[in-house]
């Protein structure tokens, strides 16, 4: 027998045991990796559960480090094809998804699911208030995520005072009203639902659904001109307050901070921070949704550590693409807002558009993501 055959491997007829453990590793990782683990052959998949099996809530199987990226609205060759960018990893892949034929897409979730609006379904009942509230604002839902018990869906509309909750199979929406909302979009964090009001920082508890308050805001903040930024960074909470400053630029315009803040949960407290953990993350934050992205996983250079960018629908990214947290400067804009949202030319645009509302891009359909 040649060599090369008695060191051949049987990697299909490894067994069920070490076959499941690595699956669950896989899983653990990223699930676009374990889809790719279950496509190598049918020993494999058979040792492996299948996530159609276990309905879209089923936690193991949410795409948390995916970022669906914007398509122009209307593609020929493929109507329901999107790209989704990783961002733990800087890959982006596409993804058929025939499920948005003749949907709405109202939130992206916190775990990388899409919360979609069957239009001729939402004509009664509460379902008729939630479509109201979706299309009137500039964003369909200020925040959404599944809650913690792993069947409940949450969207926020904070220009009405709302929360909207549902579970798979219920024929309406539970709405639990709020008071004093913020300009800001919600955020799920380790399975929790938070938002801010006059009051501070609230977290969504359930049985009977209600709002408590998880740490009282530190500074004041304008309801009117501030705004209000809610993300998950790394498993902590972060909220980055966005005000006037004392100071003025050239044309006496009063200029910009960005002052940034985590909440510690034990103490019931925001902490004022000055970075990010080692220059290791950067925000983007946006008037309807935020992130925060690893800086490593790209390539050098292309995003700052410890910054905050802006999205396209924040008044001043005409003018300043982010804030650099450390030496409190200002990144210039080299281009006008409107032609980066159209045709963006680097990756700083593409994680800007992620955290830009949709109806605010009226020229969505020519829009062409780039992510080299």
């Amino acid at each position: 027998m040649p060599p090369s055959e008695t060191k051949r491997r049987d990697w299909a007829g490894l067994g069920d045991g070490l076959t499941g453990m690595i699956a669950d590793r896989v899983l653990a990782y990223d699930v676009a990796d374990y889809l790719r683990f279950r496509a190598v052959c049918g020993p494999w998949r058979r040792c492996c559960a299948d996530p159609r099996a276990h309905g879209g809530l089923d936690r193991r199987f949410h795409p948390r480090r995916w970022l669906m990226l914007r398509e122009p609205r209307e593609r020929i060759d493929a109507p329901n094809r999107r790209r989704f960018l990783n961002s733990s990893t800087g890959e982006c892949i596409q993804v058929h998804l025939p499920e948005l034929h003749n949907q709405e897409v109202l939130a992206l979730t916190a775990e990388g699911l899409l919360v979609v609006l069957d239009w001729p379904r939402s004509t009664k009942g509460n379902d008729c208030l939630l479509f109201t509230a979706a299309f009137d604002t500039h964003f369909p839902a200020w925040g959404s995520g599944v809650l913690s018990d792993d069947s409940t869906v949450a969207l926020s509309f904070n220009r009405l005072n709302i929360l909207g909750m549902a579970k798979p199979g219920d024929d309406h929406w539970t709405v639990l009203e709020f008071r004093n909302p913020l300009q800001t979009a919600s955020s799920m964090v380790a399975g929790r639902f938070y938002c801010v009001t006059i009051d501070g920082v609230m977290v969504l508890e359930d049985q009977p659904p209600r709002l408590e308050l998880a740490a009282r805001l530190p500074m004041p903040v304008s309801p009117t001109s501030d705004t209000v930024h809610l993300m998950d960074n790394a498993g902590e909470l972060t909220l980055v307050h966005r005000r006037f400053s004392r100071h003025h630029d050239n044309n006496n315009m009063a200029k910009r901070r960005y002052d940034v803040y985590r909440l510690d949960p034990g103490a019931g407290t925001l902490c004022r921070v000055n970075s990010f953990g080692g220059d290791g993350h950067a925000l983007f934050i946006g008037m309807y949704c935020s992130l925060s992205v690893p800086t490593k996983i790209f390539p050098s250079g292309s995003i700052r550590g410890d910054t905050v960018y802006l999205s396209f629908d924040i008044a001043e990214r005409n003018k300043t693409e982010g804030y650099h947290l450390a030496d409190r400067s200002a990144i210039s804009s080299d281009i006008l807002n409107s032609r980066s949202a159209l045709q963006p030319h680097n990756l700083v645009d593409c994680l800007s558009l992620c955290t830009t509302g949709r109806i605010w891009c009226h020229f969505e359909k020519h829009l062409v993501s780039r992510c080299r």
